[in-house]
């Protein structure tokens, strides 16, 4: 199950040692996120491989997530439950998209999907991973408005407010102080 490839990314952190490379792939049945996020966290490295799979109307379906934080194996399997998310095991969280906590290519399925108005946010709740914390979701709302110029992102419960880059296929290619990233599509960089 791994379709035919539409595009790809290297996304660089800004905020510490890491890389996370992705890759878009357009299935008969949907969409499929697959990538390879490394990066050092507090002095321990996270490897941590995802596959976010969507239906071809880009409604998140779920994601499992797999690796290492330092010598700890790392299994998350996601799916839709109803009107939100739930990890294996645990109760469902609201949410209408699964943000991953640690790669923008989460947001690619948004914003491939939703219509943002012009100046005016588009509030977005999603659950969101946490990784870090032994597996569990959680609430997180978020805004997105198109502005001339990018994409303004916001994050009202981490305090977070930025204008973001995006190529045409939905990857951000920048988000200020967090990634900076570089698209290939059809075999060459942009």
């Amino acid at each position: 199950m791994t379709g035919t490839t539409v595009a790809s990314v290297i996304w660089h952190r800004l905020d510490r040692d890491g890389t996370d490379r992705c890759r878009l792939a357009r299935l008969d049945e949907g969409w499929l996120i697959m990538g390879h996020a490394r990066w050092d966290e507090a002095g321990e490295e996270v490897a941590l491989d995802y596959a976010l799979r969507c239906d071809s109307d880009w409604r998140c379906l779920g994601a499992d997530v797999t690796g290492l934080r330092g010598q700890a194996p790392v299994a998350y399997r996601i799916s839709r439950e109803g009107a939100g998310f739930a990890l294996e095991g645990q109760a469902p969280v609201q949410g209408e998209d699964l943000d991953l906590g640690f790669t923008p290519a989460w947001m690619v399925v948004p914003l491939n999907r939703l219509t943002l108005p012009d100046a005016r946010p588009r509030i977005l709740e999603t659950a969101r991973l946490r990784a870090s914390d032994g597996g569990r979701l959680e609430p997180l709302g978020h805004s997105f408005a198109r502005l001339r110029g990018g994409l303004d992102h916001a994050i009202p419960a981490l305090g977070r407010d930025a204008r973001l880059s995006l190529h045409e296929c939905g990857f951000v290619t920048a988000d200020p102080g967090l990634w900076q990233g570089a698209v290939t599509t059809e075999g060459r960089a942009e």
